[in-house]
This record gives structure tokens, C-alpha cells and sequence, in this order.
């Protein structure tokens, strides 16, 4: 089977370009409004401000955070399902705090809030309703107040938004008619509106009407977080500087920068430029910052990272004998770091003089590094965790050298949380474990002779972010080097890091091939038999009676077949094998499994999806006569009429057939341009081809076409393995050789015979048919091109046989397609093979 490898999306990259240009835009913008500010008082200003003033701050942050679990209580009531506040004011809280401080805020907080709502047993539908509930809720608040400003001062908007005020009059009016729409469709006509099957019913009158009254209120309160801040004498009128927080506050969604950070505040600084100081608005700007974003987040991880501890103690991939911190930890610490190395990085890049002593590249290059470390950190890696623990212990006694006590409060929190959750992190291994040193020296050498120059005198401060500094134009040859090789370091020392441990492919030994060779002979099906095709590595488990065949293909360790032996060390040679694959941050997936075991993979929390289906004929009543098998009939008439015979050969009389074999089976490989598959199919290997049965059709003396036979030893099933013929044979050769093994089994007293797999048929294509099933069937309907998917479907229903189910387990998502990635490049024996067919 032939899947085309799936070019990464035009869209993503599209988007991932316009929010790494909005950001640099951004920062630049911030760079020309607040060149001339102050930065080493910082610390100063911001003490400056007062308790009271910070505390009104945080208040109204309380309250704006309190307002949106709001949102969820009316989603909640909207699609009749209750829980009580402490649950929903959960989910409420942590899916905004870390929506807030991340890039694509949207997707971030409906992710978190739909795996809280997943513990509580809140159907999938329902989670899906409230999301979208919350979202809309969220839009009609920001709507008032954006369409209201957009009428109001359509010329100060077009200013921000680089658009003619004609254009912002029309936009303002189109956003306020929105809201007064949905208003009507709520209150007035209450007719449901959807496509096809689809259905949306309106909210009740009251609750519609709640919606932008309590949306709109929690804008405010928003607003009234960063207006407190401002001085008493630099503080415009509060309902338009609202209107100028919200237009800035969407305009840093919309860019999907991480917290909307340099976008919202270029925004800002445009609109509130005539009536607001830049030195006024900066202070401000960064209590706002520490106040709205970085204290929730920081309150929000830990109770992310309790209710993870409580509600999920047992990870789905490891054994239930085993306890480890819940899968999730590594999640929320990873976006805090990733959160704390943006701050860094961001404000690193803001001027400061000359004369202070830590410089603007070496905060910088820090920020970077936690930011490429948080990766390492979510896929639990050791080696990422011991970096971004000497990183962070840097950063605090620098940053409490230097008297930012903020900074170095933040990043001890930080380490401490990392050293306090050191058993997550038990993936790869630890720096002096590995073998190689020479790009971690590298590395170093290139960051220490950044950060040595970048603090010498020699070095001249560059108005510009780190990432574009190497080619600023106001920097010399010297300092341009100096900073390209700072970065080049960071990304060269955190790429070996967070690589974990990899896995060679390998092959078993003599020795493990005499174990499997006799738990098959006990137990195996026909299947077990691609056991001896000699590129299989082994798992077996701890009582040694049954094993996993399996390879590695990219992250994926891919398992042939379901376990064979005996069913009772199924468990625990499922649990240990996953184990083993978690430590190695790998992917499991069992390809070509029976659903009898559904309940063992799904036990483990791996996702059942249709692979195809195979075709299965009971002998026990099987029979060539009567009407619906007359091509049958009329086949194997006309290819003895064509002077066709065919041979049954014991596994003990092949070896002097070989060399003819091998005649037939490389003018077939080189009809049809291609090469051997492997690992899911057998191939001609004189050694493995002797081990089976052997049919063998003649004409005229000359072999024609022949084929192996798997015989299973605990179910009485025959199946066709490897088959060849000569390109210029009969056309019905195939047919008549599987006529004739079908005859042969029944004949022998075996009770069913298995034409093999039909890849990729029956997916389902409804409505409720998953991604998978939808990308299967596309394949399946245009990708003749890689192989006669319906052909082979067509050819095994001649034979009217029985379909059974073929699934492969693995992890759901994305993950999916990937494995299947990874399971068709290793069958095609690497990309080229794929390609050729």
C-alpha cells in the first residue's frame, strides 16, 4: 500500500509568516516610539506606581477573569448541562490565562478547557457547542466596542490599522450590524440555521442579551486593568481609551503572536499617541503585563498541574503497576518556560544605555534558549530538563546581580517547579551520557564568544531585535558575527539536547529467532509467519510466552500483526512494550491488527482505525457449484484447456525449484518497475520462500507462477503470502492458482483459506466518517497511480468471500496520517521505493 507523503500546509506556513512579520514589525515600531525611554529605571517605575494603584490593578483582573467563568455558566445553561462552579470556573480560568499568554489563543484555551471537560465526562458534542458558545460570547463584547470605536474615531483607527477612514466607517458598521443580527436571530425569528445535517439553535432572548451585556463588561474590566496604571494626569476619557484597548486587544488575536505581545502595544501607542506620553504608557504597559498575563499564568499552571496530578494519576502508556506524574506536567512547564523565554527575548531587544552592565544580547540569547528548551520539556526529555534548569539558575543570579528582582523571582519559581517535578523527565539521557561532544562544544564556544563580546567594551549596542540584529545596518562586521554566532549557537546546543535517544533499525539474532520460531509453532496464526521474512526485531514478554514483531520507522515503532502466544501474557507484553516506547519518546502503532484484542490496545489509550478489510472463505461448507461461482468454474476450465497444471510442494522439496522461482519473480519485479516490499509482505529470499509450502502452476512444463502458503497452527487458516508469475503468462493464471488453493485447503481439512487484505476499503464516508476515513477514501479513489486499490477489492469479491475487519491501534490526531507515514515508507522500503511502486 502507497499513501502520497502529505506537503506541509500552504496555509500554516502562510500564517506562521504573517505572525513572525507582525511581531517584527511590532518590536521595530516599539523600538522608534521608546528609544529614548529610560529602561534601567524600570524597576524604579514600576515600584513607583504604589500599592494601591497595583492593587486596584489586580482587582480589576480579578474581576475581569471572575466575569468570563461567566461565559462558561451560560454556555453550560445554553446546552443543558450543569456542573458546579468550582469546575467551570476552572476550566474557565486556566483555558483563558494560558489563551492570553500564547499564539493562537483560540485554538490553546478551547484545547485546555475541552480536556478539563473531558474529565468530568462531558460529551465530545456538548464540549464542541460550549467552545464555540464561549467564543462568540467573547467576539460580541470586543464587536460593541470595536464597531462602536470604528464610528466614533474612524480616522484614529485607520491610523492604527494602516486603513482609509471610508474603509473603517464601512467595517465599524458591519460589526455593530453583526451584533444587532444576531440579537434578532435570537429574539425575534428563533428559527435553528445550519447546513445539510448541521444545526445551530439560537440561545434564549435572555441569554443572547446576557452575552453582550456580560462581554462587554468584561472588556471593560480588561481596559480598567491597564487604565488604573496610567498616571491620574496622563489618562485619556476611560470609554475611549476602552474602545482604543479593545481595538489594540484584537488586533494582537488576530496576529496570533504569543499574548498579542508588540502588536497590542504598537496598536496601542498609535491610538492613544495624541493624548498619552510614550514614557506614560510604557510603565503601564509592563505592570499591565506582569499584572493581567504573567500572575494568572503563573496561578494558572499550578493549578493546571494539581488538577492534572489528581483527576489523571495513570498516563494511558504505562503500566498500571507503574505511577508517574500525569503526561500534562511536562505540558504546562514547557509553556511557562516557552511564556518566560518570549519576556526575555522581547524585552532583550528593547534599548537600554550603554553603561548598563548585563547586555541586551546576552538577555536575549537567554530568552531563546528557554524558548527552544520548552519543546525538549514537553516530550520530557532529561536532557532538556537539566539545560533549562542551568539556564534558569543563571538567569536568576544574573537578573538578581543585576537587581531585576522580578526576573529572578519568575525564573527561581520556574527552576524550582522543574526540580520539584524531576521524575516527569525520564526520556533520552543526560548531557555527559552521550557520545558525541562535538556539537555541544561548538555550541558553547559560539554563545560564550557572544555573550564575552556583547559585554566587552568593544561591542556597540544595535537598535534592532536579536534575531535581525546580524544584519542591521548600524552594526559593525564584528558585533555582526558576534550576535549571527550567538544564535547559531543556541539553536545548534538546543537541537542536540532535546534529540532523544533514538533506535536504530535492527534485526533479531539466531537465538530469538528459535524462541519465536516455537511459540509460532504453538500458537501463531497465518499472519505470525512474517515473524522469519528477517527484518523484524522481537519484544517478548516476561514470562516468555508470547512476543511482538515489530521495526522503527521515524518516531514510530511499528508492530506487525496482533501478539502471538499465549493470550494470558498479552497484557504485559503490551504494557512493557509501550513503556519502552515512551522512554524512547517514540509512537506506537500496531498495524494489521484483528478487532479481537479492541479492548486490550484501547485499554492502553490507543485509537482503533479501519485499515481495510480482508477477505475470508469458510471451507466448511464452501462450494465451486451453482450459479454465483460460474466464472469460477468456467476459469479453471479454460486455464487447463491451456495446458495449466498446478503443483503442491512441501516445504522440504523447494529448494531445487529456487533457481526457476527466481526467474519468475525478477521478470515480474522488473515488469513492473518496482522492488521488494517488505516487512507487511513476504519476499522472494530463498531461505524464508523454503520455509512454506509452495504452489506451483505450470504450462507446458515451465512454471508460470507460484506462491507461498501460510498454515496457522491454532486456527486451521491457510492464506497466500508471496505470489509472482511471468508477465507474458495467461491472464487467468492467478485466478486458477487461488481456485486451485481453495480446493487444496478444503481438501486438507482446513476451515477457512484467506485471500489477504483489500487495503483501505470499506472506510466509512458519511457525515460522521473521521479524518482518517476521509483521507483512506481519497486515497482509495484517486490513488490508482501507487496502487489498484479497487482492482484487488473487485478481484477478491469474485470469490464471494466473507470481510473481515483489519484495524491499526494507534495514538488518535494527527498522529494518524504520521504512522501511516512511517508504516508505508518502511513497507516501500524507504521513500524512493514508495515512489516507484
Amino acid at each position: 500500500m502507497s499513501l502520497p507523503t502529505p506537503a506541509p500546509s500552504v496555509r500554516r506556513v502562510l500564517t506562521l509568516v504573517l505572525g513572525v512579520g507582525l511581531l517584527v514589525a511590532a518590536v521595530a515600531l516599539l523600538h522608534r516610539t521608546f528609544r529614548h525611554h529610560p529602561w534601567h529605571q524600570l524597576g524604579d517605575d514600576l515600584l513607583a506606581l504604589g500599592p494601591v494603584t497595583v492593587l486596584t490593578a489586580v482587582a480589576a483582573t480579578a474581576c475581569s477573569y471572575l466575569t468570563m467563568t461567566g461565559y462558561d455558566a451560560m454556555a453550560l445553561r445554553h446546552v443543558g448541562h450543569r456542573l458546579p462552579f468550582r469546575r467551570y470556573g476552572f476550566a474557565s480560568f486556566v483555558a483563558t490565562a494560558f489563551g492570553n499568554n500564547l499564539g493562537a489563543s483560540a485554538v490553546v484555551g478551547a484545547a485546555l478547557r475541552a480536556r478539563a471537560y473531558a474529565a468530568w465526562k462531558v460529551p465530545g458534542a456538548t464540549i464542541a457547542r460550549i467552545i464555540g458558545f464561549n467564543l462568540l460570547t467573547l467576539a460580541l463584547g470586543a464587536a460593541v466596542l470595536v464597531g462602536g470605536g470604528m464610528l466614533h474615531d474612524p480616522a484614529g483607527v485607520g491610523r492604527a490599522l494602516r486603513l482609509p477612514p471610508p474603509v473603517v466607517l464601512a467595517l465599524g458598521a458591519a460589526v455593530l450590524a453583526a451584533v444587532a443580527a444576531y440579537l434578532g436571530w435570537a429574539v425575534v425569528t428563533r428559527r435553528p440555521i445550519g447546513w445539510r445535517q448541521r444545526r445551530v439553535v439560537p440561545p434564549a432572548p435572555r441569554l443572547a442579551v446576557a452575552q453582550v451585556v456580560l462581554s462587554t463588561f468584561e472588556w471593560l474590566t480588561m481596559a480598567a486593568a491597564l487604565y488604573v496604571l496610567l498616571p491620574a494626569g496622563a489618562r485619556p476619557g476611560f470609554l475611549a481609551f476602552a474602545v482604543a484597548f479593545a481595538v489594540a486587544t484584537v488586533a494582537g488575536l488576530v496576529s496570533n503572536v504569543p499574548g498579542g505581545l508588540g502588536v497590542f502595544e504598537s496598536t496601542l501607542v498609535v491610538l492613544l499617541g495624541a493624548s498619552t506620553s510614550p514614557a506614560d504608557l510604557a510603565v503601564a504597559l509592563v505592570a499591565y503585563r506582569l499584572v493581567y498575563y504573567v500572575l494568572p499564568l503563573l496561578l494558572a499552571a499550578v493549578l493546571l498541574a494539581v488538577h492534572e496530578v489528581r483527576q489523571l494519576p495513570l498516563p494511558p502508556l504505562r503500566r498500571p503497576t507503574l505511577r508517574r506524574p500525569t503526561v500534562d506536567a511536562p505540558f504546562v512547564l514547557a509553556l511557562v518556560v516557552a511564556a518566560a523565554g518570549v519576556f526575555m527575548l522581547v524585552v532583550g531587544d528593547l534599548p537600554c544605555p550603554a553603561e548598563v552592565d548585563l547586555s541586551a544580547v546576552t538577555i536575549s540569547l537567554a530568552g531563546l534558549a528557554a524558548l527552544l528548551t520548552a519543546r525538549g520539556l514537553r516530550r520530557r526529555l532529561k536532557g532538556a530538563w537539566a539545560a533549562t534548569l542551568a539556564l534558569l539558575t543563571g538567569v536568576t543570579v544574573v537578573a538578581a546581580g543585576h537587581g531585576d528582582v522580578a526576573l529572578s523571582v519568575v525564573t527561581a519559581a520556574l527552576a524550582g517547579l522543574l526540580v520539584a517535578t524531576r521524575s516527569v523527565f525520564y526520556r533520552g539521557a543526560f548531557l555527559c551520557r552521550r557520545q558525541t561532544l562535538v556539537v555541544p562544544v561548538v555550541a558553547v564556544v559560539l554563545v560564550a564568544g557572544a555573550v564575552w563580546w556583547s559585554e566587552s567594551s568593544r561591542f556597540t549596542p544595535v537598535d534592532a531585535p536579536l534575531l535581525t540584529a546580524p544584519f542591521a545596518g548600524g552594526a559593525s562586521a564584528a558585533d555582526r558575527v558576534a550576535m549571527a554566532a550567538g544564535i547559531l549557537g543556541v539553536f545548534l546546543g538546543i537541537r542536540w539536547i532535546s534529540r532523544a535517544t533514538t533506535v536504530r533499525r535492527g534485526v533479531a539474532d539466531p537465538a530469538e529467532l528459535d524462541r519465536v520460531s516455537d511459540i509460532v509453532a504453538r500458537n501463531g496464526r497465518c499472519l505470525s509467519q512474517l515473524a522469519f521474512t528477517g527484518d523484524k526485531r522481537f519484544w517478548f514478554s516476561p514470562g516468555g510466552e508470547a512476543f511482538l514483531m515489530y521495526q522503527v520507522s521515524g518516531r514510530s515503532w511499528i508492530v506487525m500483526g496482533d501478539p502471538v502466544g499465549n493470550p494470558a501474557d498479552f497484557r504485559d507484553l503490551v504494557a512493557d512494550f509501550l513503556a519502552e516506547i515512551d522512554r524512547h519518546d517514540g509512537r506506537p502503532v500496531f498495524y494489521n491488527v484483528r478487532p479481537d484484542h479492541a479492548d486490550l490496545y484501547q485499554g492502553f489509550g490507543l485509537s482503533l482505525a479501519k485499515l481495510g478489510e480482508e477477505a475470508v472463505l469458510p471451507l466448511a461448507d464452501f462450494s465451486f457449484a451453482g450459479k454465483a461461482r460460474t466464472n469460477l468454474r468456467n476459469c479453471r476450465n479454460k486455464s487447463q484447456k491451456l495446458g495449466m497444471s498446478v503443483e503442491f510442494v512441501a516445504p522440504q522439496d523447494v529448494e531445487p525449484l529456487l533457481p526457476e522461482l527466481r526467474v519468475v519473480s525478477e521478470a515480474w519485479l522488473g515488469h513492473r518497475n518496482g522492488k521488494e516490499k517488505r516487512f507487511s509482505l513476504g519476499a522472494f529470499d530463498e531461505e524464508y520462500v523454503a520455509r512454506f509450502p509452495l504452489v506451483v502452476v505450470r504450462q507446458e512444463e515451465r512454471v508460470i507462477a507460484f506462491a507461498t502458503l501460510w498454515i496457522g497452527a491454532d486456527d486451521g487458516e491457510v492464506q497466500v503470502d508471496l505470489m509472482r508469475r511471468l508477465p507474458d503468462g495467461p491472464r487467468t493464471v492467478m485466478t486458477y492458482l487461488f481456485v486451485e488453493c481453495i480446493a487444496w485447503a478444503q481438501e486438507n481439512g482446513f476451515t477457512s483459506f484467506s485471500l489477504g487484505m483489500a487495503p483501505l476499503a470499506g472506510l466509512s464516508t458519511d457525515d460522521s466518517a473521521s479524518l482518517w476515513d476521509r483521507l483512506g477514501h481519497l486515497v482509495w479513489t484517486r490513488g490508482e497511480r501507487f496502487y489498484n486499490f479497487k482492482g484487488l477489492r473487485e478481484f477478491k469479491q469474485g470469490f464471494l468471500p466473507q470481510w473481515r475487519t483489519c484495524y491499526v491501534a494507534a495514538p488518535g490526531g494527527s498522529d494518524l496520517p504520521n504512522a501511516m507515514v512511517d508504516v508505508v515508507t518502511l513497507v516501500g522500503g524507504g521513500l524512493r521505493g514508495v515512489l516507484r511502486g
